[in-house]
């Protein structure tokens, strides 16, 4: 599924935010990034989890919060892009194709705005579509427990990377993403704090 925004050429601002390197909530180590491009209206983010063969439900991704320098706290979600995995008993996979996220947006959350899937009340279908990372190097989920492999509730994830855009009316080119929380499985408030930096203007918006 393409993300497209309107024609017009603008300078953007590009950051990139990311858990720390020894990253752990109780389930075990986490490694997740957001890529962020503000633009005039809009954000986009592509959030990924890097952990592979992950081991629970608990390492993957369930959201990205952050707040922008303007201190702008309201947005609709426009359209979202992820691929659909569906992981079996014994860790084998199949790839369900391209879909939109599943995931939901929240305005004014703690200053700023929430990407999540498990706020059920404004459209997200957790507990599933959580983010996970790649398998193995064996080629399937081989550490994975129950609460992944063969867990209809939690069934089917996305994989990889998830894009959305945000609309975010005020919002100008120039400004930038102050802060990014992650938030790991499928129990509300497990988070992790991340760094961001910003590398630099995002070329024309298309």
């Amino acid at each position: 599924m393409c993300l497209s925004v309107a024609a017009g050429a603008v300078a953007l601002t590009a950051q990139t935010c990311q858990t720390p390197v020894d990253a752990t909530v109780p389930d075990g180590a986490v490694i997740a990034s957001a890529n962020f491009t503000v633009g005039n209206g809009f954000v986009t983010a592509t959030l990924a989890n890097g952990l592979a063969d992950p081991k629970s439900a608990g390492q993957l991704l369930s959201g990205l919060a952050f707040t922008l320098a303007s201190g702008l706290t309201g947005g609709t979600l426009g359209s979202t892009s992820a691929n659909l995995r569906r992981v079996a008993s014994g860790g084998s996979f199949v790839d369900l194709g391209p879909s939109s996220t599943g995931w939901g947006l929240n305005n004014a959350f703690n200053g700023g705005l929430f990407l999540c899937v498990l706020c059920t009340d404004l459209g997200g279908t957790g507990p599933k579509h959580l983010l996970i990372g790649d398998p193995a190097v064996s080629g399937t989920y081989q550490s994975a427990n129950a609460s992944i492999a063969g867990n209809k509730p939690h069934n089917p994830f996305t994989q990889g990377t998830a894009t959305f855009l945000i609309n975010v009316p005020g919002l100008s080119a120039g400004d930038t993403v102050n802060s990014a929380t992650f938030f790991f499985s499928t129990t509300d408030g497990i988070s992790v704090g991340g760094s961001c930096t910003t590398s630099g203007g995002g070329g024309g918006r298309q």
